[in-house]
């Protein structure tokens, strides 16, 4: 995607020139505040792939509406102070043409400026032009986080001042030392113009703000307990979540999750245990210094209830004829307030532990789904790889037996065509043999029923020659005394003797 489609020039800026800048690819995990295009409001956990001084582009599941703002939190982010949430406006929306990738969206910062943590940023980020607003805004929102207002007691005050200052006292986390120091001397100092001004509404004032400060002990005790509880949980649910999600893929991939396992499961399981370390270091710290701060405040309040039993106690000597019904309903007064601020104070309390362990849980929450999508990414890679290197030595194995089946398959042929050829010419030999054998024997019986035919032959025609003749002289006789057939016999006879040879001799062996 080009620069100009990730952002459009915003109604503030002087020019198109003034909100380009150099973009970073960069992966800032982001929680997205926003509602859709049909009204609906979302919470969007995700990470941004590109950004820049006037916007950002990340992925997202959501239909976003061009031209709808959007509430960016960056979270993850190891900076004091942190970076404060900002309004940004949808310039772009770019879907996939695949139904399993998430649509690319490009934001439009409402004031442009540093907001990502960027310790190094782009020279053109320092541009004093585009700077300044940015720079101004996030040191206003970080001001009250920096320099809380100290919470004091003014004893000239009427007690009805004490309850709209009951937020200040009530803050959780407690405020900072530097915040902290300058109540000291302010109850200290209540006795000595308690002495020059001395009226009923300043010593109602004064035991309001010490029963204040008693209440907020006992809720912070309360809360410090709930805390640790919700602390607990959220890490339990983050183990259950980490230990689901790695069961999760020793499933998906069973034949690497082995060999991966003990790897990503000991980088990852080493950087939650030393990031959750150090968050538990810090609030151990916080822990340890809002109880030596409640100690003091507790000696001190010990130092002034004792002030002020004593103080009540001379008043009361002097003046019980006359405060003794103020002081009934002043009590009173003070109690049902005292009632109600801490409840109110609890509320708070509660509400503001509740904001802060969601947004530690969201957190965690959301650096495990980085980690597990990391995890995923190297085991569908190192997969890949796998497959790739068996489909290699696949391929050559298969080459190789191919290559050995047609040779061992060509000298099987060349053996067999050899074998054929010796065997075909000498069944040839043979059967020429047994043909010339054939042949002779078939002469000679030719030759033998020739001959016995040939002199069957003679036979006959010599005794029908002899019938014939016999039967001509019977019927003949001849002139002297004979017959004619006679006669006749006698010269066929010597005719005969010249005419048939002899049948021994066989004219076909001859």
């Amino acid at each position: 995607m080009s620069q100009s489609s990730l952002v459009s020039p915003p109604d503030h800026s002087v020019g198109e020139d003034a909100r380009r800048s150099t973009r970073i690819e960069r992966s800032v995990p982001l929680i997205v505040f926003g509602q859709n295009r049909l009204g609906e409001p979302f919470v969007e956990r995700t990470v941004s792939t590109s950004l820049n001084l006037h916007g950002c582009r990340y992925p997202s599941r959501h239909d976003y509406g061009v031209g709808s703002w959007v509430t960016l939190q960056v979270v993850g982010l190891n900076v004091e102070p942190k970076p404060p949430a900002v309004r940004a406006r949808v310039r772009s929306v770019h879907t996939s043409q695949s139904s399993r990738e998430l649509q690319q969206v490009g934001v439009e910062l409402e004031n442009p400026g540093n907001v990502w943590g960027i310790v190094t940023p782009p020279q053109d980020w320092m541009n004093p032009r585009t700077t300044n607003t940015p720079v101004a805004q996030f040191a206003t929102a970080v001001a009250p986080a920096l320099d809380p207002p100290p919470a004091t007691v003014n004893l000239d005050e009427p007690p009805e001042n004490a309850e709209h200052r009951m937020p200040e006292v009530a803050t959780f986390p407690s405020p900072s030392p530097g915040a902290s120091k300058p109540q000291a001397p302010k109850p200290a100092e209540a006795p000595k113009l308690q002495r020059v001004v001395i009226t009923p509404d300043a010593i109602i004032a004064a035991m309001q703000g010490k029963l204040q400060q008693a209440a907020e002990k006992a809720v912070q005790e309360a809360v410090t307990k709930h805390v640790d509880d919700a602390v607990r949980e959220a890490l339990s649910s983050i183990d259950d979540v980490r230990n689901s999600s790695v069961r999760e893929i020793e499933e998906l991939f069973p034949t690497r999750a082995e060999a991966l396992r003990l790897s990503s499961k000991a980088e990852s399981s080493a950087e939650i245990a030393s990031q959750w370390k150090e968050e538990m270091e810090k609030y151990r710290g916080q822990a340890e210094e809002m109880a030596q701060r409640l100690e003091k405040q507790a000696a001190e309040l010990r130092r002034e209830l004792a002030k002020s039993q004593e103080f009540v106690e001379r008043m009361t000597r002097e003046m019980e004829p006359q405060i003794n019904a103020r002081l009934s309903e002043a009590v009173a007064r003070a109690t049902s307030e005292f009632e109600g601020a801490t409840a109110r104070t609890a509320h708070r309390r509660y509400e503001l532990m509740l904001e802060n362990t969601q947004a530690v849980t969201q957190e965690a929450l959301m650096k495990i789904d980085a980690r597990s999508a990391e995890v995923q990414a190297l085991v569908q890679s190192a997969v890949n790889s796998a497959l790739a290197a068996f489909q290699r030595q696949t391929d050559l194995h298969v080459n190789a037996v191919l290559s050995e089946t047609q040779e061992r398959a060509v000298s099987a042929l060349s053996s067999l065509d050899a074998e054929s050829r010796a065997a075909v010419e000498a069944r040839r030999v043979a059967v020429e043999a047994e043909v010339a054998r054939a042949a002779e024997r078939s002469t000679d019986q030719f030759r033998k029923g020739m001959k016995a035919f040939l002199y069957s032959c003679l036979v006959a025609a010599v005794s029908a020659v002899d019938e014939h003749s016999k039967s001509t002289l019977d019927g003949l006789v001849k002139d002297n005394g004979k017959t004619v057939f006679e006669g006749d016999k006698e010269s066929s006879t010597q005719d005969d003797a010249g005419i048939i040879p002899n049948t021994d001799i066989d004219p076909i062996t001859h």
